[in-house]
């Protein structure tokens, strides 16, 4: 059995920094887009520099059970530590910070740095779902809560912009093959840029706990070559055109169930006051009806009260002039929205 020692602890030699080196490799996934491959250098550097600490401390506290483990039943000795031993408390760990900061620092300044976007998208999150308004395209895609996730699909090696928050509670922005995570503020708006560079579908989801139904709040990310991406903006438009329905009388039934409507297209005659009845079904959930010219919401025709579920309200809406509008719910946006046509 000795001859194989030499051979074992050679092979070991060769294997231990092997896995050690793919070990610190891939710690964290490479990402999709330049900003997410910085974010992966500085999770492997920060390995590297952290890995010696991590023995040094380790070992110091491995050595300490064993020097000073206890032999007998006499109580230990206590030992005041005096100044020298305080002042190498404080500076050992202000050295590992600083030698730290300057990656994290270069690494954050480039993921900070505007590119020019070719794709300008505003999200916004809700309970418990995700909106993506394309505001060059003039298009919007929406989920539905706890039935169908929102999909944001982007063109591969375009500068994408997003302007992230949200319209009741803190979510988060969190796409795992970007190596990234925004939170997304009630009240407020945070934008950042990224590009894409690998084609394919990627699971993203919010990562703030914000309620009953968070586990559910996810979406997916497709990128997609140029051409298929303006493929596709050309079929979301023609979708969206092509909604159309006919007056049926002056008194319309809108019924919010599940976070959604029971109609998505709305039509009354024109230059005629109708009514509105609201069903709010939805139990301890906010919603209300609104008009607007469309769903950038640059003019107000209507907007009534918040009410919460469940309850009811009726609604006199004084008449409007022929044309194409919009009508939502205020509390969830485009997800609770439609076609309001006056003929």
């Amino acid at each position: 059995m000795k001859p194989a020692r030499p051979a074992v602890r050679a092979l070991a030699g060769r294997l231990v920094p092997a896995a050690s080196v793919a070990l610190l490799s891939s710690c964290a996934k490479q990402g999709i887009s330049p900003e997410a491959q910085d974010v992966h250098r500085l999770y492997v550097t920060i390995m590297i520099i952290a890995a010696p600490v991590f023995v040094a401390v380790e070992g110091i506290l491995l050595w300490c059970v064993f020097r000073y483990r206890k032999r007998d039943d006499e109580p230990a000795s206590q030992a005041v530590g005096g100044a020298r031993s305080l002042g190498v408390f404080f500076v050992i760990p202000a050295i590992i910070i600083s030698v730290l900061f300057p990656f994290g620092e270069a690494t954050l300044m480039r993921i900070e740095q505007r590119a020019v976007p070719q794709v300008q998208i505003k999200v916004e999150g809700f309970q418990w779902e995700w909106t993506f308004l394309y505001l060059n395209e003039g298009i919007f895609v929406s989920g539905k809560t706890l039935v169908r996730p929102a999909e944001m699909v982007l063109p591969v090696d375009e500068p994408v912009q997003i302007q992230l928050t949200s319209r009741d509670v803190v979510h988060s922005f969190f796409i795992p093959d970007l190596l990234f995570k925004r939170d997304a503020i009630p009240g407020r708006t945070s934008t950042f840029t990224f590009t894409p560079t690998e084609l394919g579908t990627y699971q993203s989801q919010c990562a703030e706990f914000c309620g009953l139904w968070h586990s559910k709040m996810t979406f997916d990310v497709r990128v997609v070559s140029p051409l298929d991406y303006q493929a596709w903006i050309k079929e979301q438009r023609k979708a969206a055109k092509s909604v159309t329905c006919e007056p049926q009388g002056t008194t319309l039934s809108m019924i919010a169930h599940n976070i959604s409507w029971n109609h998505y297209c709305l039509a009354v005659p024109a230059n005629t006051p109708f009514t509105v009845n609201v069903t709010n079904q939805d139990v301890g959930i906010q919603h209300n009806f609104s008009i607007y010219d469309s769903f950038f919401e640059k003019k107000n025709y209507f907007k009534s009260p918040r009410i919460t579920g469940p309850a009811s309200e009726t609604l006199n809406v004084s008449g409007l002039p022929p044309g194409h509008y919009y009508f939502q719910c205020d509390v969830h946006g485009p997800a609770m929205s439609g076609a309001f046509i006056v003929k």
